[in-house]
């Protein structure tokens, strides 16, 4: 596995939609997680945060590499096309959107697919489902320990 002392380059790209999902990001921004992308070769993670009131704190660019540390990390609300954000990563972690879930899919992108359960109705589940019944993927139901939901995605 490419890692940190083997220059890792690889991009992660989070993505929220237009819903609020502060579980997530808060989950994503803490020096623990860095570490660990870092670890399993990472160099940049851009998060699209939608309408959530969570502003993700651990955000810089090193000039360096830092042994422990990704070189970038930024994030924003919106944009009109997240085409160039989805083409750039190697891994794409989203909520269970229709709209990012489908493009990641035909752009054949390495997608961990997360479940936004606080959604009102739960439409997401039941996308993830039916996404799951047609063999596509395989949901998480609900926001648990990323660093594990990566490892077993390998």
């Amino acid at each position: 596995m490419e890692g940190a002392k083997d220059g890792g380059n690889k991009i992660l790209f989070v993505t929220v939609g237009s819903h609020k999902f502060d579980d997530l990001i808060k989950q994503i921004d803490t020096k623990d997680f860095h570490i660990f992308l870092r670890r399993q070769g990472f160099a940049k993670m851009t998060m699209q945060i939608g309408e959530g009131t969570y502003e993700p704190k651990l955000t810089y660019r090193h000039s360096r590499n830092k042994e422990d540390f990704l070189t970038r990390v930024k994030f924003f609300r919106y944009k009109k096309d997240l085409q160039k954000d989805l083409q750039k990563a190697d891994l794409i972690l989203s909520h269970a959107g229709s709209g990012t879930t489908i493009e990641g899919l035909r752009m054949k992108k390495k997608m961990l697919i997360v479940v936004n359960d606080k959604l009102k109705d739960n439409h997401q589940l039941a996308f993830a489902r039916f996404l799951h019944s047609l063999n596509y993927l395989e949901p998480e139901p609900f926001l648990r320990d990323l660093r594990a939901l990566m490892e077993e995605a390998k």
